[in-house]
Formats: structure tokens, C-alpha cells, sequence
């Protein structure tokens, strides 16, 4: 009897102790897996940029340094068939400061239509302090992205080619000088602005290119269409390079 009671305890043991591997092996099987985190979408970007001109006459010239300008735009990112590669479009504001030397003055055309040129002898050797163009755009945009796969901190290199439409909804001069300089009846002296600046391309386009790793980038625009309409005013091409991150 003391036997059984032996080879009854043993028996009784070992089936606690598998039920507990059992019972543990199956919670270990139960425990949900930690996800992989999806790439951003980086639904809004915000650019501070350098403009300038390039295919100016040789007498105007724009100052890099000094003309900064802010784009911001939110877009929608779709992702390719789960490929590193996605397409995004959006809305966006962008304005443009340039500082230059020029001051753009209208001047009639034998065909009834006026022409804007970049007068640099406007201010004729006078001091100027502040001397800007700006334009402001409603833009769309519209990207072909690319993502690589992520570090171990989670971290992507991230890169984009595109082009943006934009539609020119203001622009205006300001110039700041300590002397009398007067136009249309306006003296200048101290600050002056001037409103609506006369042919303009009203509806622009052009190519966008970006590169950057985790929330930061590099951003680059190049302009398709002219600042003023073609044979309307001084040949000027824009063009913007400058810093840009996802905060979103």
C-alpha cells in the first residue's frame, strides 16, 4: 500500500509540473508581439529657404544671405504597394523675399501692353537700406518619396523628387532709405511699400528635390516659368535651396 501511495505521489507531481510548462509555454505563445511602427508620413513639412534669381542681367543681382523666405505645405502620403516608395500631394503657402538692387518700374509698349523692368538707376546713387521683392504663392505639391528601411534607432534616410503648382495671391516692394526718393508722386524717405507689382507670372510651376535622415532635410526648388511674363519684364528665373523638417 505504501508503495502506491509512493508511485501515486510521483505520478501526481509530474502532471502539476507538465500543467505549469503547459500553462506557461502558452502564455509565452499568447503575448502579443511588439509591432514594427509604421514609416511617417511626414504630413507636414515646413522649409526655411535662401531665394534668389539666376538668367538676370548682369547689372541686377540678388543677395542670397539676406533674402530668406518660409514654404509650408500638408500633403498625404500614400505608400506603394508596402514598397520603400510612396506618392504625396498636398496644399501649401510659400513666400518668396528677394533682396536685389532693382526697383521694378512699368513702362508702356507700342502695343498697348506695359513692361516691368528691374531699374537699378531708380535710385539713382542714393542710399538704400532695405530694397525687397515679395511674392506669396498657394501651391501644390506633389512628390515621388522614397524611405530606406529603418536603422536600429528607428531612424530612416528619406529622399523625394517632385514639381509644385503655385498660384500668386500678393505681392509687394519695400524699401527703406534715409534720403527723399520720390515715385508716382510717393517719397520713400524712411519706408514705403508698393502693392500689386505689374506683370508678374500669375501661375507658376516647377521641380522640387529633397534629402534628409529622421525629421530633417535638405529642400531645393527650381522654377519653370519666369518671374514676369515672357516678354513682359527683366528676364529672372526663381530658385530656393534651403533646410526643412517634419515635425508631424
Amino acid at each position: 500500500m505504501r508503495r502506491f501511495y509512493t508511485i501515486f505521489l510521483l505520478v501526481l507531481m509530474s502532471g502539476f509540473c507538465l500543467a505549469q510548462e503547459v500553462s506557461t509555454e502558452t502564455v509565452a505563445d499568447t503575448k502579443p508581439k511588439k509591432k514594427r511602427k509604421p514609416p511617417r508620413k511626414e504630413m507636414v513639412l515646413i522649409n526655411l529657404n535662401f531665394d534668389g534669381w539666376i538668367g538676370t542681367p548682369s547689372t541686377i543681382s540678388s543677395k542670397w544671405f539676406s533674402s530668406r523666405g518660409v514654404d509650408v505645405a500638408v500633403v498625404y502620403d500614400y505608400v506603394i504597394a508596402k514598397s520603400l516608395f510612396s506618392i504625396a500631394g498636398g496644399v501649401g503657402f510659400n513666400s518668396h523675399n528677394i533682396h536685389m538692387e532693382g526697383f521694378p518700374i512699368e513702362y508702356p509698349l507700342t502695343s498697348g501692353s506695359t513692361y516691368t523692368k528691374l531699374d537699378t538707376d531708380f535710385f539713382d546713387g542714393k542710399k538704400i537700406n532695405v530694397n525687397k521683392i515679395s511674392t506669396n504663392f498657394i501651391d501644390l505639391p506633389f512628390e515621388l518619396r522614397f524611405r530606406s528601411k529603418p536603422h536600429k534607432n528607428g531612424k530612416r534616410i528619406a529622399a523625394s523628387v517632385g514639381f509644385k503648382l503655385g498660384w500668386l495671391v500678393q505681392s509687394h516692394t519695400k524699401t527703406k532709405t534715409d534720403e527723399d526718393l520720390f515715385y508716382q508722386g510717393i517719397n520713400f524717405r524712411d519706408k514705403i511699400k508698393t502693392y500689386d507689382i505689374p506683370n508678374l507670372t500669375k501661375f507658376r510651376y516647377g521641380l522640387t528635390a529633397r534629402v534628409g535622415y529622421a525629421n530633417y532635410y535638405l529642400n531645393f526648388f527650381y522654377s519653370l516659368t519666369p518671374l514676369f511674363q515672357n516678354g513682359r519684364g527683366t528676364e529672372a528665373t526663381p530658385i530656393s535651396v534651403g533646410i526643412g523638417v517634419t515635425p508631424f
